[in-house]
């Protein structure tokens, strides 16, 4: 069981929730009153009682429990890890010149998804650019060590990245936050 502290951090990180202490406070708060929350119902009930409803970009409310139950789902699930580990399954099983597409629904995903497609380290703070990365390295001794660092192991199909439009969204709501990327196996990388 999560402490407050963790639970905020979870909230936050995972569900990109600007109340998560808000909310892990009084989640900690119902469990010390009430003992174990059992339901789903219950954990809504206490989000709503301390976090007011929102707008989705259609206008639409949005449950202020929504955020919370991506954040446990995504660290329940490790959905971030298995997902930058398959898109490097993906890069090791496809010929050079297959195309790998990714779907995805949130930021963190597409985070995830642009760094793997425009060869960004996931550890990186900043989407640095080649110039910037060999900026950075000290002195490089062969002409391998060059060819790695400028070495893209993508090439991405479209400069942007695709969404959906006013159409689809209305015909399926669900679909409002899909983004559409799409890269090709460099023949370079192996």
């Amino acid at each position: 069981m999560l402490d407050e502290v963790d639970l905020s951090k979870v909230i936050k990180k995972y569900g990109e929730d600007t109340q998560a202490r808000k909310i892990a406070h009084a989640i900690v708060q119902a469990r010390a009153a009430y003992g174990r929350i059992a339901t789903t119902k219950q954990l809504a009930a206490i989000v709503e009682n301390v976090c007011t409803m929102s707008r989705d970009k259609l206008g639409r409310y949005s449950h202020p429990a929504t955020k919370l139950f991506q954040a446990l789902r995504i660290f329940v699930n490790n959905e971030l890890n298995e997902l930058n580990a398959a898109l490097e399954i993906a890069h090791t099983f496809l010929k050079p010149g297959g195309l790998c597409i990714a779907i995805t629904f949130h930021s963190l995903e597409d985070r995830i998804v642009k760094r793997h497609f425009h060869d960004i380290d996931l550890d990186e703070e900043k989407n640095l650019s080649l110039k910037q990365k060999l900026r950075n390295v000290q002195v490089v001794d062969t002409v391998e060590e060059l060819q790695y660092l400028t070495e893209k192991r993508w090439k991405p199909v479209n400069k942007k990245v695709l969404t959906t439009d006013e159409n689809e969204v209305e015909d399926n709501p669900r679909s409002r936050s899909a983004k559409l990327r799409a890269a090709i196996k460099s023949s370079q990388s192996v």
